[in-house]
């Protein structure tokens, strides 16, 4: 299946808490809970644009009732080839980066660790934003970054 079109919406968690609401004839904390784990945000793919407006609509209007809202202009339809950016990363059909701004905003983190910080605070960092930065195709990115701060040799798996 060719997945050409994405639309991204955002809700609020609570309505992920409630186990009876349902969309769609299914409940849709299950619905979401298979695209994005419990998190308040989830995506929508189709083939088509027409369909992803309906369900945008069918979604804003099932929102409305639970009194929830959603960034309705960030939630629109776009191509999928454009990325989408979505819980720090830009995903693409094929690959998925770490978005621009996250490695820039830890490198900025990592150097006032590295200069203020014992090597347990600093380990115990790199530990978490490498388990994060990894689910993205980000292995030049954390090398690179390891390097600059003499961190490379460490164990931090």
């Amino acid at each position: 299946m060719d997945l050409r079109i994405h639309g991204c919406v955002k809700a609020e968690s609570r309505v992920l808490r409630n186990p009876h609401a349902r969309f769609g004839g299914r409940r849709l904390e299950t619905q979401v809970r298979l695209c994005a784990g419990r998190l308040p945000y989830f995506l929508l793919f189709a083939d088509d644009k027409q369909t992803l407006w309906k369900w945008r609509a069918s979604v804003l209007q099932r929102l409305e009732r639970l009194r929830l809202t959603i960034h309705e202009e960030r939630a629109l339809p776009r191509p999928v080839s454009d990325g989408i950016r979505f819980l720090g990363f830009v995903i693409f059909p094929e690959y998925r980066l770490l978005k621009r701004e996250k490695g820039f905003a830890y490198q900025r983190k990592l150097k006032a660790l590295v200069q203020t910080s014992a090597s347990e605070t600093i380990k115990a960092s790199v530990q978490g934003w490498i388990n994060h930065a990894r689910y993205g195709d980000t292995r030049g990115l954390i090398k690179a970054i390891l390097q600059k701060y003499n961190l490379l040799g460490e164990t931090y798996a």
